[in-house]
């Protein structure tokens, strides 16, 4: 089966007027992640097979950012490499997962998501 896409970010200049504008074109809900170091915006897009995020530009040339989910986050960075992407980024969500971003041959950012797994289930106590 295809990775397919899972995840959406889009920096804004104005957090405020986009979910407005998003909120009004879309019915977009958006909640305050409370992410230490940034406000950042989690996107409610009425989909469990989709979300997204909303951020404040802090590049000029930022644009939105689409993510594949994966099975393996260094298998795809690999697989990526070796077909002529460039990586610019990967860090641990806590807790979370994993993400990394890169350039495609010609130029266009795509990101990847890789879910941690679930702790182990504690089997159940039976009672007599």
């Amino acid at each position: 089966m295809p990775d397919p896409i899972v995840h959406v970010e889009i920096p804004v200049n104005d957090l405020p007027k986009l979910r407005k504008f998003y909120g009004e074109v879309f019915g977009w809900k958006f909640k305050n992640s409370k992410m230490p170091g940034m406000e950042y915006w989690l996107i409610d897009m009425g989909s469990k097979q989709i979300g997204g995020g909303m951020y404040k530009k802090t590049k000029p040339n930022q644009t939105v950012l689409n993510y594949a989910s994966v099975k393996s986050i260094d298998d795809s960075i690999k697989k990526f490499k070796e077909a002529g992407g460039k990586i610019f980024m990967k860090m641990e969500v806590p807790n979370v997962g994993w993400t990394a971003a890169g350039f495609d041959p010609s130029g266009n950012p795509i990101g990847f998501w890789q879910d941690m797994p679930a702790p182990p289930k504690k089997p159940s106590k039976k009672k007599k």
